[in-house]
């Protein structure tokens, strides 16, 4: 690898309504499908991606479509990208959660990063998950080209924490919004990190809350 870019899925009809989506699924809104829109054209721009990794989720396969619409390349699909799994709160939404769950609720705000919903994962066993495929991408590219992979909220938290080498509470400052999708480059044997914002960018660095 000599470059990553590590995309978001478009808005879900589910974000809107601030349900946790984890293993569930939602379909793009009309804004999500032009998120997914303005990443094809933006990395259409900058000309490097041979190749799309994929979670199957409907949300990403969606996103990735339209992606790929523009660029043409192999897509593979990895099921370890799919987004955590989170168990009983799937489906419900924010405020249904801190009701129902109140004293798990308050553990994730104390602990996100360790924290594991009821019956479902923590950003620990998405390390776990996904490390495999992370050395495998180590691998230095025989071409030069880069690779994009279409994945989660959280999911995409994890894969920067660990390429950055990031501590967990560095990691759960990390924010990606929809609309906005990061390039991860190797550069003398050290990752830098930029990111593209609505079609705009490369800005530098990591989006923080």
């Amino acid at each position: 690898m000599s470059t990553l870019y590590v995309l978001r899925h478009g808005q879900t009809v589910w974000n809107v309504e601030q349900r946790m989506q984890g293993r569930g699924d939602s379909p793009l809104t009309d804004l999500g499908r032009a998120q997914a829109a303005t990443h094809a054209e933006v990395l259409a721009r900058l000309g490097d991606v041979e190749r799309l990794l994929i979670s199957p989720a409907g949300r990403t396969r969606e996103t990735a479509a339209i992606i790929n619409a523009r660029l043409g390349v192999p897509e593979e699909d990895h099921e370890v990208l799919l987004e955590r799994d989170s168990g009983v709160w799937e489906g419900l939404t924010l405020t249904e959660i801190a009701q129902r769950y109140p004293d798990d609720w308050q553990s994730r705000e104390l602990d996100p990063y360790f924290h594991r919903p009821p019956g479902g994962e923590s950003h620990v066993d998405l390390e776990r998950r996904v490390a495999g495929l992370l050395s495998a991408l180590a691998e230095p590219s025989r071409t030069g080209g880069a690779t994009a992979i279409v994945t989660h909220g959280i999911m995409s938290r994890v894969i920067i924490k660990l390429l950055l080498a990031l501590e967990p509470a560095e990691a759960v400052r990390v924010r990606h919004p929809n609309g906005l999708f990061y390039r991860l480059e190797l550069r003398d044997a050290a990752i830098g990190p930029s990111y593209f914002l609505d079609g705009q960018g490369p800005f530098a660095g990591l989006l923080r809350h």
